[in-house]
């Protein structure tokens, strides 16, 4: 019902095919691309996909019912006819719980295997003192489900990361576009009066023919920057439209989206908290970098398991018996010295040659993921002072364009009197003037790359 509702207003916000353009905020935008682009509904699987390794490596403790039986009768002699039920519980240290209950009957059985006539109930536990005594595949197993829940996070949070991040650089170079669009228009009207002012005075003898050349020329060469900044506007609505869909996996259609940016953006400050912090401790915080710190605790698990394997195996059983399905009766130390069943199992390599190689490949694997580790810390470290230092020196560059574009103003106002008092020419009008756009042009160039340096900077932090 929720999602109902929020692409019913996702429709009548953005999706106009006619009327007046809507505004889209850059938190709407990313807001919507996380709610349906089908990346971030990928990353929203992680989550799940760790919830069922886990229950997976849970599963190696769950109890096991085994049922045996068989039966032989020749030329009307039952040789044999036993079953044998049992029930396993594994534990934790390698532990395992085990009942059975056998009946075995029959007129060629061997003696050993002989049951009374209610059965043979037997309650046990295997012990292993050697291998699997401090580690073993379905702790292991149990130990990497559980820190792999914490990398499906970092996993999540790193794909929504990236494509945060990409949707953000398209929707900064939209606006960017949009407002050079809104420049030039502004400038191929103000050319198309200049050219008509021009032509009256020609007309009155006032101006010579040159100078309605010279402001047609003007107009032409604003009309083609304008279409040239139109078609490049269309393309990156279209970039824009590609990370938005519908809840049911349907792309937007890019002559549907009828919107316009946001300017506020171009005064957007970053938080305090995001410029002023230490570099090591953003890339500590970084989700790749908890992916691979995370990743190197599973190979700390694996090594474990490896080193475990090197010992020779050694396993105790001890268990009780007990005529009948009563496992327990008539327990007492006396019974148990005469009702019980005791065993053990010793099996090593003579060299260990395969497990050794295996230990040693882990401790490798180990160094490869430290080394990774540290080069990924330091890369984020870098990258973050970098864009900080960026960020500082757009900051200025912004300050210094706005006052040339103050200077710039003051210097066409003063050329345009000029010329209307017949003491300056058309050619230096025009020519300040489109010093005046570059440098319109510059700062917004430098707006759009001040935008994307702060979603860098969150993009390092993970400060959406």
């Amino acid at each position: 019902m929720m999602r109902s509702v929020i692409a019913f207003i996702f429709c009548l916000t953005v999706l106009q095919v006619k009327g007046q353009e809507k505004l889209l905020t850059l938190n709407e935008y990313l807001a919507m691309v996380k709610r349906y682009h089908p990346l971030a509904l990928q990353a929203g699987l992680t989550n799940k996909k760790a919830m069922y390794v886990r229950m997976q490596a849970l599963g190696g403790f769950d109890p096991k019912l085994e049922v045996n039986g068989e039966k032989k009768i020749f030329e009307g002699k039952t040789y044999y006819d036993y079953v044998t039920s049992e029930i396993k519980l594994p534990l934790w240290y390698g532990l395992d719980l085990k009942g059975a209950f056998t009946t075995y009957q029959g007129d060629y059985v061997n003696p050993e295997n002989k049951t009374p006539k209610s059965g043979l109930g037997y309650f046990g536990i295997s012990v292993p003192v050697g291998r699997g005594l401090l580690m073993d595949e379905r702790r292991a197993a149990l130990k990497q489900a559980a820190i792999y829940q914490n990398i499906a996070v970092a996993e999540q949070q790193q794909i929504l990361n990236d494509l945060f991040i990409n949707a953000t650089q398209s929707y900064a170079e939209w606006l960017n576009v949009w407002l050079n669009t809104q420049i030039y228009k502004k400038a191929v009207i103000l050319a198309e009066i200049r050219l008509r002012s021009t032509t009256l005075l020609y007309k009155n003898g006032d101006k010579a023919a040159i100078d309605t050349l010279e402001a047609l020329t003007l107009l032409q060469s604003r009309q083609q920057k304008l279409n040239d900044y139109e078609t490049v506007l269309q393309n990156k609505k279209n970039e824009l439209a590609a990370y938005l869909w519908l809840d049911d996996l349907t792309p937007v259609a890019p002559e549907k989206l009828n919107v316009k940016p946001d300017t506020t953006l171009l005064d957007i400050m970053p938080p305090v908290s995001l410029i002023n912090r230490d570099p090591q401790t953003i890339a500590k915080q970084n989700p790749e970098v908890t992916g691979y710190s995370l990743k190197l605790n599973q190979l700390d698990i694996e090594r474990r398991l490896k080193l475990e394997e090197i010992k020779p195996t050694l396993n105790f059983n001890v268990g009780l018996l007990n005529p009948g399905r009563s496992i327990f009766n008539n327990i007492n130390p006396d019974w148990f010295q005469g009702n019980h069943k005791i065993g053990f199992t010793i099996a090593m390599p003579l060299t260990f040659t395969k497990q050794r190689a295996a230990y040693s490949l882990t401790k490798i694997k180990i160094q490869e993921a430290q080394f990774a580790l540290a080069e990924k810390t330091n890369m984020v470290s870098v990258k973050y002072t970098n864009y900080r230092n960026d960020l500082i020196n757009l900051d200025k560059q912004v300050l210094l364009h706005t006052s040339m574009i103050d200077n710039n103003k003051l210097l066409l106002d003063g050329e345009e009197k000029k010329f209307r008092m017949g003491e300056s020419s058309l050619f230096l009008v025009n020519s300040r003037e489109q010093k005046l756009l570059e440098i319109q042009e510059k700062i917004n160039e430098i707006y759009t790359k001040r935008i994307k340096t702060i979603q860098y900077l969150k993009w390092l932090a993970y400060n959406w």
